[in-house]
């Protein structure tokens, strides 16, 4: 097939149906012009097809250059449902796979298309950023990559205001470019995310010519998916707009639209003292009722974690075998939701499921309400606002398939009373002005008021009332976001003092509950703080492990609070706690090997860190792995995330984590080799096949560990694995791969500013690694970059490492040995290996004789301003000069101090350039970190020029070649490589 498709004919070959009127009439539109501000239409219209929509907008734009495209290369979906942000990445991930595997037809078409936006193998990225994920950043590793990104409001608004939770702030600007620069944002549900929406609006003010003199003409656009649109939107910024009939005349969408769901209203009276028993208790027995009326799919939905386990507990009590309970909540860890997912969603998804064996019901909160693709033959919901039932009603008979479907609605008596009421954390006034505004238009059905909760239903229900916002969920408007706030933002080396509380920009006033992320460890003894970082550098956090937990419940945790957690399920809640305790249990704050810390005061945690606890400590509502897991805490993980994370099997022999299964004698062998002093590798692999091989005695003995286990111990034996000291004692087997423990899908976000770092199998010299950085960086700047911009970068690509060149730095590659530094080989730009230990690295540092804070990158921008033909326009010169010096992420503004009061000389060559700077010269210029160094002037003077975001662009597509060259590096130098 030549040129491309038309839409029908990919999403029908895509899919195996045909798209919705709406969904043709948008692609259209998009294809050759820009989005909608605002896309109004109703649940269960399909919205999440907007992502298929971008994405061939993006294919039929390929041609043309990207100042002239429309249509973005990065695709945001984001909604503040985490479960929602899974449900779209699975989807994601279904037309990335299918993109990639096809050879011939539309989707091959479509496919090449995007591979030559991307210029790589592969057509499509997919990745998901959500509390309690640190996911895979393949997304980020190329800015020509054409790339869907599934993304809460706190990740994607996070990189956007140059904080980025969960990574460095060096780092951070690279995020920044790439979300803020050829991106499109698809805010789902924006009622749920006025502030954002607010704070999308400024940036995008902020990108434009007003605000800098030279701004990069790549497409930035956001588009609101929602049924109520907010009311500043014009109506003529509105999709379909007059069109709506049109767009939704499709016989699958009326039944779907039409389906009746009748729903009782139910006023549960409680007790000052109890206020949730009772509410817990009439959940119960509805939900119980429906199965006994012979419904197989039951959901239940409430408005706070706790209350969910709770209904969760009580109906497993009472049902035992007679049905299966399920508690789904967006405050899992990854691993665990998603083998719950994989087991329950054939039976629970909308379209076609499984009849399962016995009836189902599924508990759930909040993270359930916006696009998730699960249906119900009933619904027990509590009361909330208006938007927020609809939406949940929305996962009732999702598909129109029943006649009729049964709901009821429950409400505590003291919130029935908007009069009385006080406002709910979550939904404020709206929870008890909904209540009475469906008790004003409800029936009586067998003497229970009830109300029908189907789309058109309701709609032609309450279509007499023209202003709907007091039953809406409530949302605070943003603080104005002015270009100060962006000045002291975009200083993320060192970070402003003070800056601004960037959760107002996300969530509005009186809305921030910042987040971290926890995950347990059996091997941390609780008492013995010392090898904490050494043991996490040995075993780096994966993102399948953490759980998303509100910074307040963690400190009261920590702090030994009675306190229950009361939080719904949605980022960004109020926080419930304002006391603050002086102390705390210890923890570790995972920042990295050289910046991690042991943390025992609550100014020690900020939102985004990555927080590890021994699995000793337990947590309030986390109990053990369904299937076991590590250590006799049972919350323990990490074996078993390396595999969905991209990373080589590796196996922890340590008497804590073996705990389990050290009964069995096979198990308890292998660890008296690991904790012997002679280590004989032939004696290991012996108890090694010992544990595989190993079976209990018939007439008994000591049960064999877990067969998942004993798959990764055979999984690891069967590669040429090496052996790495357990700090803790013991020993741990790492599966050999050629881009190490720290490589995979997902990298070590925290490298990027280690000398260290090498993801090589061998040293590579600076002349190899320069050279391919040049090249790469060059076809970047063509396929991201106005054309005048392209010799800018391949210059600074061309002398980003020329400081290594300094003698002290080429001992620090060659591991501290000065004799092979100084035999006169080629200098090296990458070490062939990497020290795991921090103590290691920083014994090698000191051998190399390096002062602290050196940087070789501010180095380079010395000698480059030296020895490189550097543009005559001042303005190059300024940004070639700063992309150098930048690209570990410091000099924004100011560069680290350094004492180096006697340099050695600089002597050597850069490809075919002479390199020469005497002591002399060194010792005469001024340090880097010095106002009068020219750096933090260069950088303000760039600021002005290609704006905030533009002049992190810029740094981004330099800093990404640099990695993406570094990862292509093979033993042969001239393999280009391809991206997988």
């Amino acid at each position: 097939m030549t040129g491309l498709p038309d839409f029908d004919t990919f999403f029908h070959t895509l899919w195996g149906r045909d798209p919705f009127p709406w969904q043709t009439m948008l692609a259209q539109r998009v294809s050759t012009g820009s989005w909608p501000q605002a896309l109004d239409l109703p649940t269960a219209s399909g919205k999440t097809a907007c992502i298929e929509i971008a994405l061939y907008a993006l294919a039929a734009q390929a041609d043309r250059p990207a100042p002239q495209r429309t249509a973005p290369r990065r695709i945001w979906f984001v909604v503040d449902r985490r479960i929602v942000v899974d449900e779209a990445f699975d989807r994601a991930a279904r037309v990335a796979a299918k993109l990639q595997t096809a050879r011939d037809g539309p989707l091959w078409a479509v496919a090449d298309k995007l591979r030559e936006v991307a210029r790589t193998e592969r057509p499509l990225a997919v990745a998901r950023l959500r509390g309690g994920i640190l996911q895979d950043q393949g997304w980020a590793r190329l800015p020509s990559q054409p790339a869907i990104i599934t993304s809460t409001v706190d990740q994607l608004g996070s990189r956007l205001l140059f904080r980025g939770y969960g990574h460095s702030l060096l780092t951070a600007p690279i995020f920044a470019g790439l979300a803020a620069n050829d991106s499109l944002v698809l805010l789902d549900e924006a009622h749920c995310s006025v502030p954002f929406l607010q704070t999308l609006r400024a940036i995008e003010t902020y990108r434009g010519q007003r605000w800098a003199e030279a701004p990069l003409p790549v497409p930035f656009a956001f588009a609101v998916l929602s049924a109520t649109p907010p009311a500043e939107v014009p109506s003529d910024a509105i999709f379909p707009g007059a069109q709506r009939d049109a767009a939704l005349d499709d016989p699958v969408l009326h039944k779907r639209l039409r389906a009746s769901k009748r729903a009782a209203l139910v006023d549960v009276k409680v007790t000052a003292r109890e206020p949730d028993s009772a509410l817990i208790a009439a959940a119960v027995e509805r939900a119980t009722g429906y199965i006994e009326d012979g419904q197989r799919r039951v959901g239940v939905m409430v408005n706070r974690v706790r209350t969910a386990e709770d209904v969760a507990s009580e109906l497993m009590a009472k049902l035992g075998d007679e049905a299966d309970v399920v508690l789904l909540t967006g405050r899992m860890r990854p691993f665990e939701r998603d083998s719950l997912v994989e087991r329950w969603k054939p039976y629970l998804r909308a379209a076609s499921p499984e009849a399962p064996p016995r009836p189902v019901i599924l508990v759930s909160t909040q993270c359930l309400e916006v696009g998730a693709d699960f249906s119900f033959d009933a619904l027990v919901t509590e009361a909330a606002s208006l938007d927020a039932l609809r939406q949940r009603f929305g996962r009732l008979d999702r598909m129109g398939e029943a006649t009729a479907s049964p709901g009821a609605v429950l409400i505590r008596d003291r919130d029935s009373d908007p009069e009385k009421a006080k406002p709910d954390p979550i939904y404020g006034t709206a929870l008890s002005a909904t209540w009475k505004l469906l008790r004003d238009h409800s029936n009586p059905d067998h003497g229970i008021a009830s109300i029908d909760f189907g789309f058109e239903w309701l709609r032609a229900e309450l279509r007499d009332i023209e202003d709907l916002s007091p039953y809406l969920a409530p949302a605070s408007d943003a603080p104005v976001l002015l270009p100060a706030h962006l000045d002291m933002l975009c200083q993320t080396a060192p970070r402003s003092e003070p800056e601004p509380e960037i959760s107002l920009y996300l969530h509005g006033r009186n809305r921030g509950a910042p987040e971290v992320r926890v995950l347990w460890r059996a091997d941390l003894a609780a008492n013995d703080t010392d090898p904490w970082i050494e043991t996490i550098a040995l075993c780096p956090p994966v993102s399948g492990e953490m759980l998303s937990v509100p910074l307040y419940r963690l400190i009261s945790f920590l702090a030994a609070s009675a306190k229950t957690d009361d939080s719904g399920d949605v980022e960004g809640v109020p926080s419930l706690s304002d006391d603050e305790p002086s102390a705390l249990r210890p923890c570790l704050v995972w920042r990295g090997r050289d910046r991690s810390k042991i943390a025992e005061h609550p100014d020690d945690l900020v939102a985004g860190d990555i927080v590890v606890l021994p699995a000793d400590y337990g947590f309030q509502g986390l109990g053990q792995v369904a299937g076991g897991a590590f250590g006799d805490a049972g919350l323990d993980l990490w074996e078993l995330v390396l595999a969905p994370a991209g990373r080589p099997a590796a196996v922890r022999v340590n008497r804590a984590v073996l705990s389990p299964w050290l009964p069995c004698p096979a198990v308890h062998g292998l660890l008296t080799w690991a904790e012997g002093r002679d280590r004989d590798r032939a004696a290991m692999i012996d108890a090694i096949e010992a544990v595989l091989a190993y079976e209990p005695e018939p007439d008994g003995g000591a049960e064999p560990p877990p067969k998942w286990w004993v798959d990764m111990l055979r999984e690891v034996g069967s590669t040429r694995f090496r052996i790495e000291e357990h700090p803790a004692c013991g020993v741990v087997l790492v599966a050999h791969s050629a881009l190490g423990l720290f490589g995979g899908n997902e990298p070590d976000v925290f490298a990027d500013d280690d000398d260290l770092t090498s993801v090589s199998d061998r040293e590579v010299t600076l002349d190899e690694h320069s050279e391919l950085v040049e090249r790469t960086v060059r076809k970047l700047a063509v396929s991201c970059l106005p054309g005048a911009l392209e010799e800018v970068l391949s210059l600074a690509a061309a002398w980003h490492d020329a400081g290594k060149l300094d003698e002290r730095f080429q001992v620090l590659l060659r591991h501290g040995d000065e004799l092979a530094a100084a035999s006169g080989a080629a200098p090296l730009a990458k070490s062939a290996l990497i020290p795991v230990s921090p103590g290691r690295r920083r014994a090698i540092r000191q051998a190399s004789g390096l002062p602290s804070g050196f940087r070789h990158e501010l180095l380079s921008a010395i000698l480059a301003g030296r020895h490189a033909p550097i543009p005559e326009d001042p303005q190059d010169a300024d940004l070639v000069l700063h992309l150098i010096a930048s690209h570990h992420g410091h000099g924004r503004p100011f560069a680290p101090v350094c004492d180096d009061p006697t340099p050695p000389p600089v002597i050597g060559r850069l490809g075919a350039m002479s390199i020469s700077l005497s002591a002399a010269e060194r010792s005469a210029l001024p340090p880097a970190h010095r106002i009068d160094s020219g750096h933090s002037d260069r950088f303000w003077r760039l600021v002005r020029r290609h704006g905030w975001w533009g002049l992190a662009y810029l740094e981004a597509v330099l800093r990404l070649g640099d990695w993406y060259a570094s990862r292509l590096f093979r033993n042969d130098q001239d393999e280009r490589g391809k991206e997988q």
